[in-house]
C-alpha cells in the first residue's frame, strides 16, 4: 500500500494507527512538500488526505481505507465494532469537533482574529457541544471493550487539537482525558503522534 499523507494530519493518523495494529505495511508519500502534493494530484481529484494506493485501486477518505485494512488485514488487536451505526455516529460526531478546529485552525493562519467573530464562537460552542456528548457516551472501557475506530478518532484529534493549539482540551474533565490516558502509552499511538515533517 502507497500512503499519501502528512505526518500532522490525524485523518491520516487514523489510517497509520490501524495499519500498525493490524501489520499491515506502506510506504508513505508525504504531501507536506511541493513533489508530494503532485503526486497526490496526480492521482486524486479531490486533494485531500489521506490517500491509499493499493495495487490499481485507489482509496479516498480515512474511513474507506480503515475498511479496506480491515477487510484483508482483520482487526488485530483493535476492537471490531459491535454496533456499527453507533461507532459511525461516535466518529461523525468527533469529526464534525475535527472540522470546526480544522476551520479556525486555517483561518488564524490566514491572519484572521477567530475569537472576535461570531462564526469563530459557533465553532467553539459546536466543539463543547460535541465533547459533552461524547463524555456522555463513554463508559468505563471506553466506547466499548478495548480500543476501537472511535477512540482512535478521538486520541488523534485531541493531539492534533494540542499540536495545533486550536482547542484547550485541558478544560475537558471525566471521561475524555481518562480515555486519552488509558491510550497514551500504545505503541501505535506513539510513533503517530503528530510532528512537522
Amino acid at each position: 500500500m502507497k500512503l499519501y499523507g502528512t505526518t500532522t494530519s490525524p485523518f491520516v493518523r487514523r489510517v497509520r494507527i490501524v495499519a500498525a495494529e493490524v501489520g499491515a505495511t506502506f510506504e508513505m508519500v508525504n504531501t507536506a512538500h511541493d513533489e508530494g502534493q503532485a503526486a497526490l494530484r496526480a492521482v486524486s481529484p479531490i486533494w485531500k488526505v489521506p490517500v491509499a494506493e493499493v495495487g490499481d485501486r485507489v482509496l479516498y477518505d480515512s474511513r474507506v481505507i480503515i475498511e479496506w485494512l480491515t477487510t484483508f488485514h482483520g482487526w488485530g488487536d483493535l476492537r471490531a465494532p459491535s454496533d456499527r451505526w453507533r461507532e459511525a455516529n461516535l466518529v461523525n460526531a468527533i469529526d464534525g469537533a475535527l472540522e470546526s478546529a480544522i476551520e479556525l485552525f486555517y483561518l488564524r493562519r490566514e491572519g484572521i482574529d477567530v475569537s472576535g467573530i461570531p462564526f469563530g464562537q459557533r465553532q467553539v460552542e459546536r466543539m463543547d457541544a460535541i465533547f459533552a456528548w461524547l463524555s456522555s457516551e463513554l463508559g468505563q472501557d471506553g466506547f466499548g471493550a478495548g480500543l476501537g475506530l472511535p477512540e482512535i478518532s478521538l486520541c488523534a484529534t485531541l493531539d492534533w487539537m494540542d499540536f495545533r493549539e486550536t482547542y484547550p482540551t485541558a478544560k475537558l474533565e471525566g471521561a475524555i482525558p481518562a480515555l486519552r490516558a488509558a491510550y497514551r502509552e500504545r505503541p501505535s499511538l506513539v510513533e503517530t503522534r503528530p510532528v512537522v515533517s
